[in-house]
């Protein structure tokens, strides 16, 4: 896709874009679609009510620059309808004069829902809280295409469609079950409750299972998830996805990821082997890096009023770090600083879009980034992080079968600050199998079926050891 990013002067040069250049792309894991390394996020000023219509002009701009990922969420306040102004600006409405469709074919456009119910029943509460005040999932839904594409009261033209519905911020495994209910059987009218990834499924698929979609209309493209806080919980839904309906990951990474429940060796893995595009946000720790209170943006002024600070790490190296990261298709930050003239120096569109061209950074360089990160920021920035657990052992289950065989059986074990390698089984302190790590994509364990214990030799546990040399060791289980 040509860019309008503009060459520039100074150090920056070698960074610059010139019209016409072709931006960095990666593939979105299984959707098809390749989007910019670099995307825009809908919080922070696009989502405020500023003078001059800020918010929709950092959209255009961002559009007008080449970037094609663009993200937002119903619970961004005023974003979706700031991204509704800056889409009738860029012709990007269906069925209006000079609707520019090669445009929009170009863009992925995704938002969320933190709703995780569809249908209640009976007396029955949903479940999720929205800032939208809708109360189910497919509200939601509709409330993110009239905002974007209609006229913001419920009217949706034909033809529009947002790229990616993400069920938002999983904190608990409550989460996840209540957005899996009726996931199997979406129409049995017994169920309390029906959960959203069943009815955004419909929308996706131009169904009507759940009964939530009689005109059949195909508003979704994909479906994806997103967290902050809580990596095991992100684990747990990949692995309840069967049927693999979840296409991406939106989760926080940044050089700090190490000192917090790690997101980098235990979600990312298993959305990469489930083959699911991740964005990567909280790059700069919702501004906290470079001075913001520990909370979220949420109104006027809470923004980094420039590209980067002296005496900190350079804000192209946090960008760099995160799309180095195994797996990792594209980043988002909030943006506070523009500039009319594009000067990478006063614009952060312009210098976090010229960061996202470089080359990947070796492990060496990112381990660097991390201590320097550590020395000049401190660890303690990822508010909205889980605290470390360090190295956690699986859990583990014996079943004796007719063959006398013993059956070893566990789940995934969690990372620390690094990868884990392998799980070795131990037979009364004995070690008598090692099997590598690979992510657990499905709520299948892993198993071990041991021959050769006696009777009075069936106790076990296991060992997990990471990159690192470490070790956990899970409970002792007897027959």
């Amino acid at each position: 896709m040509a860019s309008t990013f503009l060459p520039v002067a100074g150090k920056f040069r070698v960074w610059a874009h010139p019209v016409a250049q072709t931006l960095a792309t990666r593939p979105l894991g299984r959707t098809g679609r390749e989007v910019t390394t670099f995307g825009l996020a809908g919080g922070n000023k696009v989502m405020w009510d500023l003078p001059g219509e800020e918010g929709p002009s950092i959209v255009v701009k961002a559009v007008r620059s080449g970037i094609t990922y663009l993200e937002t969420a119903n619970n961004y306040q005023l974003s979706q309808l700031n991204y509704g102004k800056a889409f009738r600006i860029l012709n990007l409405i269906p069925g209006q004069p000079g609707y520019d469709a090669n445009l929009r074919a170009r863009l992925f456009l995704a938002t969320k829902t933190s709703l995780r119910t569809a249908i209640v029943r009976g007396d029955a509460q949903p479940v999720g809280r929205a800032g939208s005040g809708m109360r189910l999932a497919v509200e939601d839904l509709l409330r993110s295409m009239t905002q974007f594409f209609g006229d913001g009261k419920g009217y949706i033209p034909d033809g529009a469609y947002i790229d990616l519905m993400q069920i938002h911020t999983l904190v608990n495994e409550s989460d996840v079950d209540a957005a899996f209910e009726g996931y199997d059987n979406p129409g049995e009218k017994s169920l309390p409750r029906v959960g959203s990834v069943a009815a955004l499924k419909d929308y996706r698929d131009g169904t009507n299972l759940t009964g939530l979609n009689p005109g059949q209309k195909k508003y979704i493209r994909h479906l994806g998830i997103t967290g902050h806080s809580n990596p095991y919980v992100h684990m747990y839904a990949m692995r309840k996805d069967k049927n693999n309906d979840l296409e991406t990951l939106l989760v926080a990474l940044n050089p700090n990821d190490k000192h917090f429940a790690c997101h980098q060796h235990n979600s990312v893995p298993v959305a990469q082997a489930k083959g699911m595009g991740i964005i990567g946000m909280k790059i700069f720790a919702d501004g906290v890096m470079y001075g913001l209170e520990k909370k979220y943006a949420s109104q006027p002024g809470q923004s980094v009023p420039t590209v980067g600070q002296p005496g900190k790490v350079d804000h192209r190296d946090f960008l760099r770090y995160v799309l180095s990261i195994n797996g990792v298709s594209t980043l988002i930050t909030g943006i506070g600083l523009t500039d009319k003239n594009d000067d990478p120096a006063r614009d952060q569109i312009a210098a976090n879009l010229a960061a996202c061209q470089m080359p990947n950074l070796d492990q060496a360089r990112m381990r660097v980034i991390e201590d320097e990160v550590a020395a000049k920021h401190s660890t303690d920035t990822n508010f909205f992080q889980m605290a470390a657990r360090g190295l956690m052992a699986p859990q583990l289950e014996l079943r004796k079968r007719n063959s006398g065989d013993v059956q070893v059986l566990w789940n995934t074990g969690f990372a620390g600050a690094d990868p884990l390698v392998r799980y070795e089984v131990f037979r009364k302190g004995v070690k008598v199998f090692t099997r590598p790590f690979e992510p657990q994509t499905t709520e299948e364990p892993w198993d071990f079926f041991d021959n050769s214990a006696t009777p009075g030799e069936e106790e076990y546990f296991i060992r997990v050891v990471d990159k690192a040399g470490k070790t956990a060791d899970s409970k002792t289980v007897k027959l």
